[in-house]
């Protein structure tokens, strides 16, 4: 317990920094919303205008109606899951990576404890900060929508429900960066690489949003897992992706432990 409470004051900063960004996007997000209402069907009229290919790159469909504030809140759901997956992933990295980047190694090997000890402790951080960072989003997100909810119908639950899903690959992200801190030589290099896991996915999906016949790719990419629209209103979370998010969760935890059990500390 001593290396839980370690990883939650040293990375205690670091959360506040991320969550105040994150808050800052919904904020920011709202407020073009606030401002787009005032036109009326002109927005919609606006963006139809766009290319098709466009227009699916920034989340949003032919016949959305962006006056409803569900849909417009819908269509920031891939920044918000770019920003959670980017703390997740990073965050797994460096609080399995850091110990040699700042020589506190003999930390953890003065201690009574084995390495598998360790890593539990330092997955059990870090998936605290990733349920907190997750509370931020929503919590926040709710706060802000409902003064602009002027339809009758709350819009706590699809909230709740898109929280889910983000939640889902904030899972999937974190581990894939544990994994990264624990397989990388140093903590510089799995923070190099899982930036380029980040971007590389991210990057990814809006090629296949930009290409035709290549959806079946979808699977490469986290990105594209949940449709933020159908999970907020119809609940819809594909078994096939549920599978492999849990499998791939389970094969990555599962790796952190066996090369950090293996590697060297000290050097």
């Amino acid at each position: 317990m001593n290396i839980y409470r370690r990883e939650l004051k040293a990375n205690t900063r670091s959360f506040l920094v991320w969550s105040a960004t994150m808050v800052f996007l919904i904020f920011a997000g709202m407020m073009k919303y606030d401002a787009f209402a005032k036109t009326g069907e002109s927005v919609n009229q606006l963006f139809a205008a766009l290319p098709a290919g466009l227009m699916k790159v920034m989340g949003i469909a032919p016949g959305m109606d962006l006056n409803s504030i569900g849909v417009f809140y819908s269509v920031f759901y891939p920044y918000f899951l770019l920003l959670t997956s980017a703390h997740g992933c990073l965050l797994g990295a460096n609080i399995i990576a850091k110990e040699e980047r700042d020589r506190t190694a003999d930390f953890l090997l003065v201690k009574p404890i084995r390495r598998y000890q360790a890593v539990t402790a330092k997955v059990l951080a870090a998936g605290t900060f990733m349920v907190l960072f997750n509370l931020v989003t929503s919590l926040t997100s709710i706060a802000v929508v409902a003064p602009m909810n002027t339809s009758g119908s709350s819009l706590t639950g699809p909230i709740l429900w898109v929280s889910l899903a983000l939640l889902i690959t904030q899972v999937l992200f974190l581990s894939a960066g544990l994994f990264l801190g624990a397989w990388a030589k140093n903590a510089s290099r799995a923070s190099g690489i899982a930036t380029a896991v980040i971007l590389g996915t991210f990057i990814f999906k809006m090629v296949i949003d930009l290409s035709d016949g290549i959806e079946w790719l979808s699977f490469l990419t986290p990105f594209l897992y949940f449709d933020s629209l159908k999970v907020m209103y119809e609940h819809e979370f594909r078994l096939p992706y549920l599978l492999l998010s849990g499998g791939m969760v389970v094969l990555l935890i599962s790796g952190t432990y066996f090369f950090f059990q293996k590697r060297d500390i000290l050097n």
